[in-house]
C-alpha cells in the first residue's frame, strides 16, 4: 500500500482547507463565537494548523515544532498547548491574540515544511508504531491528564495511521464544523 501517497494528498487538502477559511474569514469573524458552546473560529482554525505542527514534528520526525522557532513563537498561547485540552479561556485567548494574517502565515510555512518532509519520507518509516509518551518528553505539557485524555487513543497505532488521523480527518471535522458556523454567522450579518 503507498500510504505516503495517500497522505501526501490528504495532508495537502488539509491545508487548503485551513488556508481557505484563515484567508477568507474576516477578522470579526475569527473571534465570533456562532453560539453559547462553540468555540471561536479563530481558536478551531490556529488548533488545526498546531495539531498538525505537533503531530509531523514533534511526534513523526520527533523535531521541534515550527511553532517554537523563534520567528512563530507569537503563535503560542499560555495554557493551549497545540489545543488538545485547552481550556475556553485559552481557547478564547488564542482568537483574540494570535491575528488571522498570522495563522494564515503559519499554515503556509507549515505547509511547505510538512510537503518537503513528507516527499523524503519513506512508506517504510510511517510504519512505526507511535510511542506519544516517548516523543512527547520534552513537552511535559502535553502529558497532563487533560492534554494526555485527548490524545492517548492515538498511541501505539502505526505512524501513517496516526498522521492520517490527526492531520487529515481531523481537520476535516474541525473544517465542517468551522464552514457550517461561518454560515451560521453570516446569514445572521445579512438578516
Amino acid at each position: 500500500m503507498d500510504a505516503k501517497g495517500l497522505l501526501q494528498f490528504q495532508v495537502n487538502g488539509s491545508f487548503k482547507m485551513l488556508s481557505e477559511v484563515a484567508q477568507g474569514a474576516s477578522d470579526a469573524e475569527w473571534t465570533a463565537r456562532p453560539f453559547p458552546a462553540a468555540n471561536m473560529i479563530g481558536f478551531t482554525i490556529w488548533h488545526c494548523a498546531r495539531t498538525i505542527d505537533w503531530a509531523v514534528n514533534c511526534v513523526m520526525r520527533g523535531a521541534p515544532e515550527l511553532a517554537d522557532q523563534a520567528e512563530w513563537h507569537d503563535l503560542r498561547v499560555a495554557d493551549a498547548m497545540f489545543g488538545a485540552g485547552a481550556s475556553r479561556e485559552a481557547a478564547d485567548a488564542v482568537a483574540r491574540d494570535v491575528p488571522r494574517t498570522r495563522v494564515a502565515a503559519y499554515i503556509d510555512a507549515l505547509r511547505q515544511d510538512t510537503v518537503a518532509w513528507l516527499a523524503a519520507v519513506s512508506n517504510e518509516d510511517l510504519s512505526p508504531a507511535v510511542d506519544l509518551k516517548a516523543r512527547q518528553v520534552a513537552k511535559p505539557e502535553y502529558m497532563t491528564p487533560h492534554v494526555w485524555e485527548d490524545i492517548e487513543d492515538l498511541d501505539g497505532i502505526p505512524g501513517w495511521q496516526f498522521l492520517a488521523r490527526p492531520s487529515a480527518s481531523h481537520i476535516r471535522v474541525h473544517y465542517g464544523e468551522v464552514t457550517a458556523q461561518l454560515g451560521v454567522l453570516r446569514a445572521a450579518a445579512r438578516a
